[in-house]
């Protein structure tokens, strides 16, 4: 298997995509809720997989100029539309993957240590189920 540089990547927001700028990270759990099957009685708890969550979250310097971080803070929060994200985690060309999904933005959290720049962290897309799962296309 091939390595990939992470410093490639990029994530695009909207119909007319515009970029995140100021990336510096990115990350997709890989999870599913979990359904409590413990019966009455039992010394052990029991857990099935339940639903799949299907959710990115990136951590950027925060830029007020950025379109695509303008993106985010005005459809944060909106229950009424969802919007295109597409994920390139190797850069953006021919033969190269792109994860793509409709998505809510949950949330994210500006602010800075004493000695640091400013940062928008936590910045969370979570795909509507109506939108589908991440898609994979290259």
């Amino acid at each position: 298997m091939a390595a990939s540089k992470g410093a490639l990547g990029i994530i695009e927001l909207g119909a007319s995509p515009a970029v995140v700028g100021e990336l510096r990270s990115w990350r997709q759990p890989m999870e599913v809720t979990e359904i409590d099957t413990t019966v009455m009685g039992s010394d052990l708890s029991r857990f099935i997989p339940g639903k799949r969550r299907d959710s990115v979250t990136c951590d950027l310097f925060f830029d007020h100029d950025d379109a695509g971080q303008a993106l985010v803070l005005s459809t944060m929060g909106d229950d009424t539309a969802t919007t295109a994200v597409a994920i390139y985690p190797n850069g953006k060309g021919t033969g190269l993957p792109v994860w793509n999904a409709n998505c809510y933005i949950m949330g994210g959290e500006v602010g800075s240590d004493a000695d640091g720049a400013v940062e928008f962290t936590g910045v969370t897309f979570s795909s509507d189920e109506n939108g589908g799962a991440w898609t994979t296309q290259v």
